[in-house]
């Protein structure tokens, strides 16, 4: 029950396809997910005695003008967004509806993009404030301090557009070490059968069991932090028992970085689903290098339905330079042990990188077919801010100066794929096209995926996973245009 006057609206707008030239239709059949932030800063703002309201417009497959009446009616006091650096337009494009909707709200951004880009972010009017790194501690400060008056430009963890446009950087805020204080996400607050992921058992929900990474794989824009905390077994059964007892799910997607850090994490994990006996599937993302047979002997037997786990290539040569940190042969290992478990499994591959030759494409495309996996998936290695990969591009010439930072400014523009000396973007478009034909369309994996049908829901998986391969292809033919020149960006 609320206690305080301020009231305070948390809003999810559609996601960029990541990268994927999709249409509508088969991005949708890829997967709409709950945002996880915002459902845990809702519950942590309820915890606290504010008002709070949740409207996703992703799920809900509307756009800002069907949404604003919403915005009016409420009338929130401070209204926070989230953001990633692809959905960075969209993220200016809700925030300027809820400005015109609800001019004297505080409006508030945090997200990814922001921990990149905050001061640049800034400069669109539409946003008074930047949250920079995890989210609970300093925007309840900021609502506490709405909430009595207080001023708003010295909160740690925030920068402040201030009059006149000046921004103002405050200084950092220390990552919470606690994660068990938070409760867990406010899932009342969304209906939970409006989300779908091809390949997920339906009702689904998302859960985080941890929060850092101390890994930094060249391509990756992870940038919180690298301190890795960790949530406790009984509190993360806590969850999964209310997910469903309440809601009924019947998978739970773990978006951990790395799932399985900690063998006797995993034992205390997997004893406690089976003492309380929570019927649930989950599945869960993890590092080849991470997993070993008595860990997924564990999780299979407390519900792990299947793992992903990024290879990214198939050479140990460009392994090494992306600083993945694995070889060929702890990958091949895993997912022969995953498979030998029973456990279903989807590897995830990069097609182009700085110093990546012909060879190394052709053999990453053959590796992924050769180790057995169940799902696969492709992308064309993009060069995403704060990651070594941009850093080489710009020293190279491959990138025209800081493209993310003009994306910022400018509120977004066509989004790039990233041409070297080697390839051209229309190359790696086919490449791409090329590997998951060859991943797919065997007679091995067809034959494989039809023993293992059981009833409509599996059929319809597969026709909506066809849906998407079909899509992929169209695409390639549609975008076969020139080059715009080596060391350049070319449109996807």
């Amino acid at each position: 029950m609320a206690t305080k006057k301020t009231k305070i609206l948390l809003m999810k707008y559609h996601e960029a396809a990541d990268q994927q030239p999709l249409s509508q239709k088969a991005a949708e059949k890829l997967g709409i997910f709950p945002s996880l932030p915002l459902l845990q800063l809702a519950s942590w703002l309820r915890m606290h005695g504010f008002d709070v309201k949740l409207i996703d417009l992703h799920a809900e497959n509307i756009f800002p003008k069907d949404a604003e009446d919403r915005v009016r009616e409420f009338a929130p006091d401070i209204i926070g967004l989230t953001a990633k650096t692809l959905g960075w337009p969209a993220t200016i494009e809700i925030a300027q509806m809820c400005r015109v909707a609800s001019p004297r709200a505080l409006i508030v951004v945090g997200g990814p993009q922001l921990a990149i880009y905050p001061r640049e972010s800034l400069t669109w009017e539409c946003f008074d404030m930047a949250v920079v790194g995890d989210g609970e501690e300093t925007f309840l400060e900021v609502c506490e301090r709405v909430e009595s008056g207080s001023p708003l430009n010295d909160i740690a963890g925030t920068y402040v557009r201030a009059a006149g446009g000046e921004v103002i950087a405050n200084p950092g805020r220390a990552v919470a070490k606690d994660l068990d204080k938070y409760p867990m996400p406010a899932w009342d607050m969304v209906d939970i059968p409006r989300y779908h992921c091809l390949t997920v058992l339906q009702p689904f929900a998302t859960m985080v069991t941890t929060r850092g990474c101390p890994w930094h794989c060249g391509y990756c824009s992870q940038v919180y932090s690298d301190k890795l905390r960790f949530r406790s077994p009984e509190l993360v059964v806590d969850e999964m028992e209310h997910l469903v007892k309440n809601y009924g799910v019947k998978e739970i997607v773990m978006f951990d970085e790395t799932f399985t850090i900690g063998k006797k994490r995993m034992r205390k994990l997997s004893e406690e689903i089976l003492r309380r006996n929570v019927k649930v599937r989950f599945n869960i993302r993890a590092r080849v290098d991470t997993v070993d047979r008595e860990v997924l002997v564990m999780l299979k037997k407390a519900g792990l339905r299947s793992i992903h786990m990024g290879v990214e290539a198939g050479t140990d040569r460009l392994l090494k330079i992306m600083n993945k940190q694995i070889t060929r042969e702890q990958t091949t290992e895993a997912f022969r042990i995953a498979r030998e478990v029973g456990i279903e499994t989807r590897g995830y591959f990069m097609i182009g990188y700085y110093d990546a030759s012909p060879a190394d494409v052709e053999d990453t495309i053959k590796f992924a077919a050769s180790i057995g996996l169940d799902w696969a998936s492709f992308s064309v290695a993009t060069a995403l801010p704060a990651t070594d990969l941009y850093r080489i591009a710009q020293e190279r010439g491959y990138v025209d100066g800081d493209f993310w930072r003009r994306y910022t400014i400018n509120g977004g523009g066509p989004i790039p794929q990233l041409e070297t000396e080697t390839f051209t973007a229309e190359q790696l478009r086919r490449y791409r096209t090329k590997a998951y034909l060859n991943f797919y369309m065997r007679p091995d994996l067809i034959r494989r995926k039809f023993s293992k049908s059981e009833g409509r829901a599996e059929l319809l998986e597969m026709a909506s996973g066809a849906t998407v391969l079909t899509e992929i292809v169209k695409s390639t033919l549609k975008n076969s245009i020139p080059s715009v020149g080596i060391g350049k960006w070319a449109t996807v």
